[in-house]
């Protein structure tokens, strides 16, 4: 089925980076191809999503989506997160993971705190998929948290506590030392 994702990835590429979920109808079709791609992601038992002209194609316009909308509400019922979850869990992959990681460290550190709080989240949930595979890239990630400790939104800020906890949790061992 996987393989049927090769017909549709340069129109899904041109829609997330295109379309801006405004309006309810723009919102329904990024909602669709989501779905879409999350499923492709899921079933992908050719290694479709490792080649890395595929996973190119498609990493960068699914993280622009995530700096679109200001409203959390459209965010998150868009399920960006999801999708960048199942495509680092397709793309499995040393180099692509850090691709990926490196792309949403860069969103950390951007104007809008919404964006911010949606790329913990990002984190949050790939550490929670993919565990000890994620948390190998944690040396590059560890500027990053500290900085995030001290935003200026309360809410990048608990998130990002709960992700410190969440890591935390997978090492079995504090990262108190680690972020001073």
């Amino acid at each position: 089925m996987t393989g049927y994702s090769g017909y549709i990835l340069e129109q899904a590429a041109s829609i997330l980076q295109n379309v801006k979920p405004e309006s309810e109808s723009e919102q329904l079709l990024l909602k669709a191809l989501l779905q879409t791609l999350v499923a492709s992601f899921s079933n992908d038992q050719d290694d479709f999503w490792q080649a890395p002209a595929h996973f190119d194609a498609i990493m960068q316009p699914l993280l622009d989506q995530v700096t679109f909308t200001n409203e959390p509400e459209v965010r998150d019922s868009l399920d960006i997160v999801s999708a960048v979850t199942g495509l680092a869990g397709a793309a499995a992959s040393p180099e692509h993971h850090k691709t990926l990681n490196s792309a949403i460290l860069k969103l950390m550190r951007h104007d809008n705190e919404l964006t911010r709080l949606a790329a913990v989240k990002c984190e949050q949930s790939l550490t929670e998929k993919l565990g000890e595979d994620w948390l190998a890239l944690l040396p590059e990630m560890l500027p990053f948290i500290s900085e995030l400790q001290e935003d200026d939104d309360e809410d990048v800020e608990r998130e990002t506590t709960a992700w410190i906890r969440q890591i935390e949790g997978i090492l079995g061992e504090s990262l108190e030392g680690m972020l001073q």
